[in-house]
């Protein structure tokens, strides 16, 4: 995942009054599911803004599921040596736009603990059950559901550079469809965080020759 650094900023868990400040927020949103009591990877991508002394986020992603999630869904144990038009099984099968509120219970210089809270609305075509059968999909019918999504979030920040992240949730339909009971399910994820100050540090030991640090921030001047 992919986060706006704060590491230049004070701890925002005291007491103190602290202006608000509202600053743009980008995630990268990796995250694993199941579908089918399959394991999937569900790929997103949210944008929005940070607001408030603890900046939480409220942002706008668009997920879908991989290219290889669906050829972990084909059931191969029959007529494994049948031509088979991969093009059906393709990385739109199913997607869905997400409105994200992340409420930040702890945000500070080294721990950002969240409670994400999700309510979106997909697209998904019926879903590879079985390919003994030589009915190609019919990419005229759609499913369309509404999930939400209920989880916590924890962060560490290792570093200005980079950090640790783990998160923990459920995602339900709540539109009744063919594919409500595939849908449901837990989803979790466990990676790296990495800051925009890597890139930023970078960019000035190129351009400036400063001499950058993932402890602290890029000085210059003579050694």
């Amino acid at each position: 995942m992919i986060q706006p650094s704060a590491d230049s900023l004070p701890p925002v868990d005291s007491a103190k009054n602290v202006r608000p400040i509202i600053k743009q927020a980008f995630n990268l949103d990796f995250r694993n599911s199941f579908l089918k009591q399959q394991p999937v990877n569900v790929w997103g991508i949210n944008a929005g803004i940070q607001f408030g002394a603890k900046r939480h986020e409220l942002t706008l992603g668009y997920y879908w599921l991989s290219y290889a999630t669906y050829l972990r869904l084909i059931d191969w144990r029959r007529n494994a040596a049948q031509r088979i038009n991969l093009g059906y099984y393709t990385r739109t099968d199913l997607w869905f736009i997400s409105l994200l509120y992340w409420r930040n219970i702890t945000n500070n210089q080294r721990w950002v603990i969240s409670v994400p809270v999700e309510i979106g609305g997909g697209v998904a075509y019926a879903l590879p059950h079985d390919l003994r059968q030589d009915n190609p999909i019919d990419r005229t019918k759609r499913d369309f559901f509404i999930p939400i999504q209920v989880g916590t979030y924890a962060q560490w920040k290792a570093t200005r550079w980079v950090g640790l992240s783990a998160q923990l949730g459920y995602r339900y339909s709540i539109f009744r469809s063919d594919i409500k009971q595939n849908f449901n399910g837990t989803y979790y994820s466990v990676g790296v965080t990495v800051y925009p100050a890597l890139f930023i540090d970078l960019w000035k030991a190129i351009t400036k020759k400063a001499r950058i640090s993932p402890i602290h921030p890029p000085q210059f001047g003579k050694k």
